[in-house]
């Protein structure tokens, strides 16, 4: 996963970096909250229902978009906390929304219709293009983070590699067998790859993406086999590398996470404490910047943190050999403020440059450390 032919890399903008810390995270307060974001207008629809699904940081942190169950997609300014744009996309439906490498334009995948991804441009409001190959509902979607490549995966069981600049696929993985989802690792030149149905990851060449894996690994937490027999198979619905290139997050539909290995692909630590999203889960996963933090949106309404920072003197977590892989509990729960019915927290975004938590539910809220910096005055 070498960095060698990643080209070169991009520059955050200059800024005061904070360092992320326990303390930093647990002083995280919703410090903008958007009501009723997702706008229920289909007949029959009753409001409480529909929910943000998916949130979007561009590059440098300054902008957000977020995606919802009613066909609206929102841009905020997110270094003023500021609404700047609602869209719609009735006739197609909208999903996994995310920004490519220019902070006005994204990508997405459609929930009507077809399943074709859309190439759409904020500033203009009107698509740009559009990418068919999916035959089923498509499960994950990111942007190669070094060019203008992206990558998608869903239920028809294959993973396709494509060109913003171009509507054809330019490479697709046949066959890997049910619900499917799949990533790039921070230099663009790998994807990892999680199949449900046979409880498999898989780590493939970008640039060979038609040949057979490079290594592959079924993914087996022993753990499972006391709750029941046969033991539960957990649905996997998301995956990501961090971006110090040295683990692999794989989020599931129930109550429990996975560390792997990036490189190896054995679980490194199971993540427990959260409660299970079931059918909504896919976008409730994010890491911090820095990869020494994982964050989980639950069920409840909150919004889990795991610290995975390496013991003194190690550059990373290890398993124990010989041993199951330890089980990480909360290390911060961030809980909504009020009283009542809180809506689940299924969607969150980790800002990339900024110390900002983006959290959306039946609302969209932005989250500061009250002992940062602010992000820009006006907050």
């Amino acid at each position: 996963m070498s960095n060698a032919n990643a080209g070169p890399p991009r520059q955050p903008p200059k800024q005061k970096l904070i360092t992320l810390s326990r303390d930093v995270f647990e002083a995280f307060k919703p410090a903008r909250v958007f009501k009723n974001t997702p706008q229920g207008s289909e007949e029959g629809t009753e409001q409480s229902s529909l929910q943000i699904s998916s949130i979007a940081f561009d590059d440098a942190g300054e902008r957000a978009v977020t995606a919802g169950d009613d066909d609206v997609f929102i841009l905020f300014d997110a270094r003023r906390g500021k609404k700047l744009k609602t869209l719609y996309s009735k006739k197609y439906g909208i999903s996994h929304a995310r920004f490519t490498h220019k902070s006005t334009n994204i990508i997405h995948a459609s929930t009507k219709n077809d399943h074709a991804l859309r190439y759409h441009s904020m500033h203009d409001n009107k698509y740009l293009a559009y990418f068919q190959g999916h035959t089923a509902t498509v499960r994950s979607l990111q942007m190669n983070p070094n060019d203008d490549t992206f990558i998608s995966a869903g239920d028809d069981g294959t993973v396709r590699l494509w060109d913003l600049r171009m509507q054809a696929c330019k490479g697709v993985v046949n066959d890997v067998g049910g619900s499917t989802i799949a990533a790039f690792d921070s230099s663009g030149c790998v994807f990892a790859v999680a199949c449900t149905q046979n409880q498999t990851v898989l780590l493939f060449d970008a640039s060979t993406s038609d040949d057979a894996p490079f290594a592959h690994k079924p993914l087996i937490d022993h753990e499972l086999a006391k709750i029941s027999s046969p033991p539960p198979t957990p649905h996997f619905t998301s995956i990501s590398f961090s971006n110090n290139g040295h683990y692999l997050l794989i989020g599931t539909d129930r109550d429990t996470h996975y560390i792997l290995d990036a490189f190896e692909l054995h679980i490194v630590r199971r993540l427990e404490g959260h409660v299970g999203l079931g059918r909504m889960s896919g976008e409730e996963l994010s890491w911090s910047a820095d990869s020494n933090y994982v964050l989980s949106g639950s069920a409840d309404g909150s919004v889990i943190v795991w610290d995975l920072t390496p013991p003194k003197g190690e550059t990373k977590l290890e398993a124990v050999r010989g041993r199951p892989p330890a089980t990480l509990t909360p290390t911060i729960t961030l809980r909504p403020p009020g009283e009542g019915d809180i809506s689940p927290a299924r969607a969150v975004a980790f800002s990339p440059r900024y110390s900002l938590l983006g959290v959306g539910g039946q609302e969209f809220s932005m989250w500061l450390s009250e002992g940062a910096t602010q992000v820009e005055e006006g907050w």
